[in-house]
């Protein structure tokens, strides 16, 4: 009987031993579920910065193209308010009669 009593035990201490091992394993589990999640919120908000990246690219694109215009349209209209200062530096007014004259 004291072997019996010996084995009965060893036998409760090896349940404890298991209860002990599946608790851990399955805090384990829980472990590798919440990373796994942390994983995909991450992968998700890489995601998004990505897209918003792609956007900031396109309106920077969008920028320079319309900061090319308005460099284009200023040029010309220098060269616009050039020709006009060239035509009205064509005429001259007379003081006497307040006329205009070609000169």
């Amino acid at each position: 009987t004291e072997e019996v009593e010996k084995g009965k035990q060893l036998a409760d201490k090896a349940g404890k031993s298991l209860q002990e091992i599946i608790k851990g394993s399955n805090d384990v589990v829980d472990v590798v579920n919440q990373v796994a999640a942390a994983s995909e919120e991450q992968s998700s908000a890489s995601e998004q910065i990505s897209r918003n990246i792609e956007a900031i690219s396109s309106v920077t694109q969008q920028s320079a193209a319309g900061t090319q215009q308005i460099a284009r349209a200023a040029e010309d209209l220098n060269r616009l308010t050039e020709g006009l200062q060239k035509l009205v530096g064509a005429f001259k007014i007379r003081n006497e009669n307040k006329k205009l004259i070609l000169a």
